[in-house]
């Protein structure tokens, strides 16, 4: 479990910086659009984990041909990143009756929080991401210990109480 958390942890942190590139591009500026106080985007992170999830417990074990097992990680990746996306986007503006963004106001969609062409493409990232640099993430994992990866998620749940608490 806690090789997961840290998992969490690096992607939300990926999806940080990725989020403020996509910013600079976009806007020309720095987008300070963070859900939590510390710099990482647990949106990123939980799309991607729910991916190695369901590759690590269900996709491995019961698909044998290696093309088709890269096939069903790139569509559970951007399954998992909708999914990420609609709860995230749903749940904020239930808890908050604020949008985070709405995809209405850049693409032809009909849903607010979920859109096929983004959508689809945050999905591709979190797919290369598992492929190219998750290999190199279970690596570093390793190094954690328990205590370190415990101290993490106590200072990670401290930032969610701590924004909640900012919040209301």
């Amino acid at each position: 479990m806690k090789k997961y958390f840290i998992y969490l942890l690096v992607y939300s942190f990926g999806g940080y910086v990725l989020e403020r590139i996509i910013n600079l591009i976009a806007f020309g500026e720095w987008v300070e659009n963070r859900v939590l106080i510390g710099p990482y985007q647990p949106l990123y992170g939980t799309g991607i984990v729910l991916a190695i999830l369901v590759y690590d417990f269900l996709i491995k074990r019961y698909i044998g041909n290696k093309k088709l097992r890269i096939l069903s990680l790139l569509i559970t990746a951007v399954i998992t990143t909708g999914v990420s996306e609609a709860v995230t986007g749903f749940g904020y503006e239930f808890l908050y009756d604020k949008s985070l963004w709405d995809y209405n106001l850049f693409f032809t969609c009909d849903l607010k929080y979920i859109c096929v062409i983004p959508t689809s493409l945050f999905g591709v990232l979190s797919f290369l991401a598992i492929i190219l640099i998750h290999p190199y993430i279970e690596r570093i994992e390793l190094i954690f210990s328990r205590k370190i990866a415990s101290t993490l998620f106590v200072l990670f749940v401290m930032d969610i109480i701590a924004t909640f608490a900012f919040r209301l």
